[in-house]
């Protein structure tokens, strides 16, 4: 009736039919969620039905599985996100022997970690045999739960739909009542059930429990809201067992028996009560059992409400006795973690703020040891909110909360909570006392307002408050601190292009930080200086001391703005292999550190270098992992503008809508967020909707913002001339000779601003500079269109051979078809016309390029060109051709090949370097010795034979 018993009719029905069901669900824990429990679940079960030679052969298949999972002795307390592809592996295996269906019930109590487990799963279905399905109840998922985010993203996938389990009519109640009592219920009873229920199953279900068909009216004492219809079957047991039920919910997480037994007895309740309470709860369907050993409601939610039962205080001596029974308890690794997660909670419950604070510091160490960071931030958070209450009365300085509101805004930037970062840093700025620590000061006004800058809270360079930092820290010449802030202002007016004091505050920086010695100020310094100098050969030494000083500090964010520094002297130099392997080492490193915010950043950007080169394959990998990532809005963004232009050059406009209206909810003002390529892509976006007008006025409207990184407005000038190209042809079609003239005006305009900006257009920083060459050739090339020139198949042929000489693929593909289109206005030959355009063809079938690939077959089409290549012949003699073709020379058949490949004579004898005349008497020798009379005769004739075999 449920959304539970609907999904389990259909595994049970899958199950009938041969597939293997994985059945998870998500627990409320208390403080701590431990990670991949609803997946670990869903495996361990399978692995207890499995059948022997099946479940060998999975974990044969997955040795890591080990692990991953308790039965195989496996406890994932290290780099949790690195058993993603474990959790991957296994199903994988089991799918290859039948098909599988994986369930994750109540999804809204899953661990963060399940989440991902399913989104990854989901965004790299191809043609797995599996069907995952996961419920959860819209009206406990409140406003703000993160939950909310995480459907958001994952109903935009490929292949993910949704089913609302709509109420109830009256109609449809009377039918789940028949079915509940046994007959046709009483018209009194359904009324009064729609009256309670609002037609929803469940509560339909809890509300009739006990009645028969008989019945006329509900309990008089049973409540008509939410609460009172998940209290309805507590209500029915005895006084007794009610008080262990509630006892179970103070806990907040599944419970073992011997720990409810313990507190029971704090409360004068003897372990045989335990035990009835128990039973009688699991029959009315209130509790159920975990495993062998730990007991929890069948409805989470019930926990919540029965808390709610207690009045103000009525709790704190439960809470206690929870707390005492987890202080005689002792555990390892993450059991540690999560006991002391717990016994911050019961200390907090019970009015003990001192010891749930240093309970809560204990958590958090823990987790740092276990590089947990989104549980080290958890407990950071309680021990802020506790820390006020209580060292209310201390006289001392507030150094110590100040190192406590520091440690949590580094941790929670790394795992992308940018409202958690962005408070503590304001707590820290109203604490601090300049006069009494200038250091600290300006440790703190720097990184608040980076902070605000890299979020998108303001727009511009926070110059006011790095100088502030500089001022402060200046008395201290030889201090981390201050040369931090000059790096720091270095950059700032880098991104500004005040070039000259960039490179003023870097060399000052560099001084500065050799002085201190601190591998953190010379991680920056050399950051700031190998971006002050990026057009200079100083910047390859400097970008490298960057990185190895930033890895001394085994910091995550650290070593991304360090990777960030040498991208930003390979990327001018267009060294992107190099640039890609920075990205993928970095993006492994940060996982296993459990930094997932930084880890969004370079799965994203990883992706937009691998789709430059025309990796499309290896893209769609990155994109997968990155959107699967927690981060903040600038983080995540940078991962779904890979996604869109993935979803764009696959032609999969749906999915490229949908993740620019994510993009768009995450950051309202992308367009003008300097440093995240977001024009170019939405622009591409643009042309691929047939928008060039809007895709032409995106781009204007952002080319100053975007000249902090002088590559990306080179791209946008060059599909400027794309769009204004687009757009005059769209003019031209219509004999709109105005319309026409305002896109060749709209393009000389935005060249004209482009030219005002420093560095010139299309400026090569080295020889050994590749793609800043193949960029301007294309924006020649597309300027010829927008202008109408004829005769330009010259000036695409050297477009789409400089793009394959930079290893743009993707780019040479789209070169290579309007070289082709250019040959067939010029009146080439279809001989000429077939090299670029089967090239092209390629090169976008390997891409998986669909948009691109049609318009190639639709130019071949108009031009009689067949796109499949000839398959090279097979040459000897004795092979297992047909004894019609066995006469036939070498010669002959490399000539038969390629007429079944559709070839003309001219794209024959260009093949095989030989005359039209010498092709014309080698068909004639075929015709003759299989008997046919035409060209096209024998090539049927061998198309279904299957000859020549195709290699």
């Amino acid at each position: 009736m449920g959304k539970t018993r609907l999904v389990r009719a259909v595994c049970d029905h899958a199950a009938s039919n041969g597939a293997a069901v994985l059945w998870g669900r998500g627990i409320r824990f208390g403080a701590v969620d431990a990670p991949y429990v609803a997946m670990i679940g869903a495996l361990e079960g399978w692995l207890e039905s499995a059948e022997p030679s099946e479940r060998a052969g999975a974990l044969a298949a997955v040795p890591a599985a080990a692990e991953l999972l308790p039965s195989l002795g496996g406890q994932p307390t290290r780099g949790t996100v690195r058993l993603l592809p474990v959790i991957d592996g296994l199903l994988q295996a089991l799918t290859s022997q039948r098909p599988a269906v994986l369930v994750v019930d109540d999804v809204q109590w899953a661990d963060l970690a399940s989440r991902d487990a399913i989104t990854y799963l989901v965004a790299g279905f191809r043609s797995q045999r599996l069907a995952v399905l996961t419920t959860y109840r819209d009206e406990e998922v409140a406003a703000g739960d993160p939950l909310n985010v995480w459907l958001a993203d994952l109903i935009r996938l490929p292949s993910v739909s949704s089913l609302r389990l709509a109420r109830m009519g009256r109609d449809e109640t009377e039918q789940q009542l028949a079915l509940l009592l046994g007959s046709q219920p009483d018209p009194d009873l359904v009324a009064a059930v729609m009256g309670r229920s609002e037609g929803n199953p469940y509560f339909t279900e809890l509300l009739v429990e006990g009645l028969t068909a008989a019945d006329q009216s509900l309990p008089a004492d049973l409540p008509d809201e939410l609460a009172g219809a998940l209290l309805a079957a507590w209500h029915r047991l005895d006084a007794p067992s009610r008080e262990v039920v509630r006892l179970l919910a103070v806990c907040g997480r599944p419970a073992s028996v011997d720990d409810l037994v313990e507190v029971a007895a704090a409360r004068g309740i003897g372990a045989e009560t335990v035990t009835v309470a128990l039973v009688a709860a699991t029959k009315n369907g209130i509790c159920v059992a975990h495993g062998a050993e730990l007991c929890w409601f069948r409805h989470p939610l019930l926990a919540e409400v029965l808390n709610a039962t207690f009045v103000p205080g009525e709790a704190v001596p439960i809470h206690t006795a929870w707390a005492r029974a987890l202080e005689s308890r002792t555990a390892t690794a993450i059991d540690e973690l999560r006991r002391f997660g717990e016994l911050a909670r019961h200390y907090e419950g019970a009015h003990r703020p001192a010891a749930s604070l240093a309970a809560s510091l204990r958590a958090a160490d823990l987790a740092k040891q276990l590089k947990a960071l989104a549980e080290e931030a958890v407990h950071l958070r309680r021990a802020v909110r506790l820390w006020p209450t209580v060292h209310a009365a201390d006289a001392q300085p507030p150094d110590r909360e100040l190192d406590l509101l520091e440690r949590l805004a580094s941790v929670s930037d790394l795992v992308g909570d940018g409202e958690e970062t962005h408070a503590a840093w304001s707590r820290s700025l109203q604490l601090v006392d300049e006069r009494r620590d200038p250091l600290r000061a300006s440790r703190i006004v720097r990184e608040a307002a980076l902070s605000e800058w890299w979020s998108g809270r303001r727009s511009s360079q926070p110059f006011e408050a790095l100088e502030q930092a500089v001022r402060l820290a200046e008395p201290f010449p030889d201090s981390t601190e201050y040369a931090a802030a000059l790096a720091e202002l270095s950059v700032g007016h880098n991104w500004a292009d005040s070039f000259e004091a960039a490179r003023l505050y870097a060399d000052e920086a560099t001084r500065a930080a050799q002085r201190s010695g601190s591998p953190e100020a010379l991680a920056r310094a050399y950051r700031a200086l190998a971006e002050a100098y990026e057009r200079d050969e100083r910047a390859d030494a400097a970008s490298a001391e960057a990185l190895r000083h930033a890895r001394l500090t085994g910091h995550p964010g650290r070593m991304l703005l360090a990777r960030w520094a040498r991208m930003a002297y390979l990327a001018p130099r267009r060294r992107l292999t190099d640039i890609v392997q920075l990205d993928a080492d970095g993006l492994r490193e940060t996982l296993d550190e459990g930094a997932t915010n930084v880890a969004a950043f370079h799965a994203g950007d990883l992706a937009r270098h691998l789709l430059l080169l025309g990796r499309h394959t290896e893209a769609d990998q990155a994109v997968r992992e990155g959107l699967t990532l927690a981060g903040d809005a600038t983080m995540r963004a940078v991962a779904r503008l890979a996604a869109v232009l993935l979803a764009v050059r696959r032609g999969d406009l749906d999915q490229a809508r949908s993740h620019v209206r994510r993009l768009h909810e995450l950051i309202p003002n992308l367009e003008h967020r300097a440093g995240l390529w977001a024009p170019p892509t939405l622009a591409e976006h643009l042309l691929a909707e047939n928008r060039p007008d809007q895709a032409l006025e995106l781009l204007a409207d952002t080319m100053v913002i975007q000249m902090s990184r002088a590559r990306v407005a080179d791209e946008m000038v060059m599909l400027s001339a794309r769009a204004a190209a687009d757009l005059a042809d769209q003019a031209r079609d219509r004999r709109d000779r105005d319309g026409v003239t305002r896109a060749q005006q709209s393009l000389e305009d935005i060249v004209e601003r482009r030219r005002k900006l420093e560095p010139p257009p299309f400026a090569r920083i080295t020889n050994d500079d590749l793609i800043t060459p193949a960029v301007e050739a294309l924006h020649a090339a597309e300027t010829a269109r927008c202008l109408g020139q004829r005769g330009t198949s010259t000036l695409w042929a050297e477009t789409a051979n400089r793009c394959a000489g930079a290893g743009m693929r993707w780019d040479e593909a789209v070169a290579s078809h309007r070289w082709a289109q250019a040959l067939l206005t010029d009146g080439a030959s279809r001989a000429a016309i077939a090299v670029p355009l089967r090239s092209a063809y390629r090169l976008a079938d390997e891409m998986s390029a669909g948009p691109l690939r049609h318009e190639m077959e639709k130019l071949a089409t108009i031009a009689r060109i067949s796109l499949d290549e000839p398959h090279p012949a097979t040459v000897d003699k004795h092979d297992d051709a047909p004894e019609v073709f066995r006469s036939l020379t070498r010669r002959e058949r490399e000539i038969l090949a390629h007429l079944v490949s559709g070839r003309t004579y001219a794209e024959i004898a260009a093949a095989l370097f030989i005359s039209e005349k010498t092709v014309s008497a080698h068909v004639s020798n075929l015709l003759r010795k299989t008997g046919t009379s035409s060209r096209r005769d024998v090539a049927a004739l061998a198309s279904r034979l299957g000859y020549p075999p195709p290699h």
